[in-house]
């Protein structure tokens, strides 16, 4: 008999796609030991796969887990991941879970879980490694899709660039790979089980492969040669990944969809600087020109950007807009600077006060819906083109609540 048969389990997941792909990972594991993966309010155990990228990001970690006690109150309840990796174990102990697991260790939830339910481990217990110093691989696999109709396969974790702002490496670690050929088994798996479309993941993807003899490049071309695999999309990659080898190899794809979302953070020198991203705002211009050259002028760039960041003056913030204007970017996630204990911009002096950075974030959406309503009026320019390639029997959510359906025929 396996060790969950019949064991109700709830997973609510918060955060990146990377988290995504983990909580799929982990429904897997346990539907694997009998576990029924249940939708509805009743539970036995509930697990949350948790963010701590910024401060609303752990407000929302701690009301989603307040939410899953309240709803079965009897339940055991899970909370691993990020908020665990970053938070001391007197704070994790005041929230009330049974189990608090962090990150690279997600794989040992399911038998912990079992071996709680029979009395072998006692309860709480908060299991974490210090991610700065092990380069372990977490060795969560998946097989079926459980949540969405698209499958995310994680193949990196981990980063090392330290950009000033970003707790995200104190709490993934440094870079690790998966196995290239781990990862074109789970594809199979995956294309066998139906799956048509496949989104590469990793908290840095394009360091996929560092130190490695293989890069993202060869996984590429590796993934396209799977027979059934229709569509192949990244998550995210930084600009400096995208080097010429790794373009050519997506230009030749006859998979890949046209669409790549390039971090920008700022259009300003001074605050790239700050930020430590190792580029300049030309650097990345001529990135996006090279993107375009290698895949075409239909090609779909979304970014991201950080408004308020300690120093960023009115000038600095309409280099920004003026950036992501002129490379005619085609959709912009617009964040709020967010001091974390620990990065180098927590201390940083000249923030901006509540009123006016609200101001500049309205400014910064408002330069996508007028986008957005230009591409609507404009015809069949490079950016509406681009748009419907990537739109094709999906939902793309575009802005703020506002949702886009598009089907081509």
């Amino acid at each position: 008999m396996r060790s969950l048969e019949g064991v109700k389990v709830r997973i609510k997941c918060l955060g990146c796609r990377t988290n995504i792909y983990e909580a799929e990972a982990i429904a897997d594991c346990f539907r694997n030991e009998g576990a029924i993966i249940a939708d509805g309010s009743e539970f036995d155990v509930g697990v949350l796969v948790s963010c701590a990228v910024t401060k609303t990001a752990e407000k929302k970690c701690r009301q989603a887990l307040r939410r899953m006690q309240r709803k079965s109150p009897r339940a055991m309840t899970v909370l691993c991941g990020c908020y665990v990796q970053g938070r001391p174990d007197e704070d994790l102990l005041e929230l009330g879970a049974d189990l608090y697991v962090g990150n690279r260790l997600k794989a040992e939830l399911t038998n912990i879980v079992a071996s709680m339910i029979k009395g072998g481990i006692r309860k709480p217990l908060i299991l974490k490694t210090d991610v700065l110093h092990d380069e372990r691989w977490d060795p969560l696999r998946l097989s079926k899709v459980s949540f969405h109709t698209r499958s995310f396969v994680k193949v990196q974790d981990g980063c090392d660039s330290f950009c000033s702002y970003c707790i995200v490496p104190f709490l993934r670690g440094r870079p690790t790979s998966r196995d290239m050929q781990e990862v074109i088994d789970e594809v199979e798996r995956l294309v066998n089980q139906g799956c048509k479309e496949v989104v590469l993941t990793g908290v840095h993807l394009g360091l996929y492969g560092s130190g490695c003899d293989f890069d993202l490049g060869d996984l590429v071309k590796s993934l396209t040669k799977i027979k059934g695999l229709k569509r192949l999309r990244f998550g995210s990659i930084e600009p400096l990944a995208l080097d010429d080898k790794l373009l050519r190899l997506l230009a030749e794809s006859e998979i890949f969809c046209r669409h790549l979302h390039i971090p920008l953070q700022s259009g300003d020198d001074g605050i790239l600087d700050l930020m430590k991203r190792g580029y300049r705002a030309k650097d990345f211009a001529d990135i996006i020109e090279n993107v375009r050259r290698h895949l075409g002028d239909d090609v779909h760039v979304s970014t991201d950007i950080i408004v308020g960041f300690p120093g960023e003056g009115e000038r600095a913030f309409e280099n920004t807009l003026t950036l992501i204007d002129n490379l005619g970017i085609g959709r912009v996630h617009v964040f709020p600077f967010s001091p974390r204990k620990g990065t180098k911009a927590y201390t940083m002096p000249e923030r901006l006060d509540k009123r006016e950075l609200e101001s500049r974030i309205d400014r910064a959406i408002n330069l996508g819906r007028n986008f957005c309503k230009g591409l609507l009026v404009g015809g069949w320019d490079k950016g509406l083109k681009s748009w419907l390639n990537i739109a094709m029997e999906q939902e793309l959510k575009v802005f703020q609540g506002i949702t886009w359906k598009w089907r081509l025929t």
